[in-house]
């Protein structure tokens, strides 16, 4: 099935977003790709040489919290760190937890949780729910913060930006079912235990044991 359409919305909330971003994110430098055109070391999978650099995110979610609140479109608050469907850590690795809700009525929230890696903060956990109920994780970022993997903080806060806008767009963003989950990205699909695509369609009656988390836009 084909990603859903680039709303022309997305171009106003982003400037926002990067206006904002230009006040947050004056103490957090960001970095070039230190592997373009090259491989990672083999000793870089093991090795996390700068955790702090990752608070760059932070400063990006604290811009995205200051263009929605400005925009009219969401309202964020903080939350307690409670179980999610199928999160990568326990809750107690999360610093803090932020719920970001949208003013439309039927939008998905989006909670954005502070992890800690090492007892430091590291990088977001992201997930969705149908207001404050049914958290389901929709992405790490970073995935993994070995430096083998770093691609760079452009890559990082589009990869973040990406997530936040898929949500903010609507429409289905996971299925799962107790052997596989589908989850939307912003041109795309990602599927574990194999594609579970048939049900992506809000049209298309799901079963029973299949659990679909769909909204409307938030603008």
């Amino acid at each position: 099935m084909n990603a859903a359409a680039r709303p022309a919305w997305f171009d106003g909330l982003l400037a926002g977003v990067d206006r904002a971003f230009a006040m947050t994110g004056t103490t957090t430098r960001g970095w070039p790709d230190p592997h373009a055109g090259g491989r990672p070391l083999d000793e870089e999978y093991s090795r996390v040489s700068d955790p702090g650099r990752y608070r760059i995110l932070a400063a990006r979610v604290g811009a995205w919290i200051q263009a929605l609140t400005d925009a009219g479109l969401a309202e964020t608050r903080a939350v307690p760190a409670r179980p999610w469907i199928a999160p990568p850590r326990p809750p107690s690795d999360w610093e803090s937890v932020r719920c970001i809700t949208p003013i439309r009525p039927g939008g998905l929230t989006l909670l954005v949780a502070d992890t800690i890696v090492a007892g430091a903060p590291f990088g977001l956990d992201l997930a969705i729910a149908w207001g404050p109920d049914r958290p389901v994780f929709l992405a790490a970022v970073p995935p993994c913060g070995c430096d083998a993997c770093d691609r760079g903080s452009a890559d990082l806060l589009r990869t973040l930006d990406g997530w936040v806008l898929t949500v903010a767009r609507g429409g289905v963003v996971h299925v799962r079912s107790a052997r596989s989950s589908t989850t939307r990205t912003l041109d795309g699909w990602q599927s574990t235990g194999g594609p579970n695509l048939s049900f992506v369609d809000e049209a298309t009656a799901i079963p029973a044991g299949v659990e679909r988390w769909a909204g409307t836009p938030w603008s």
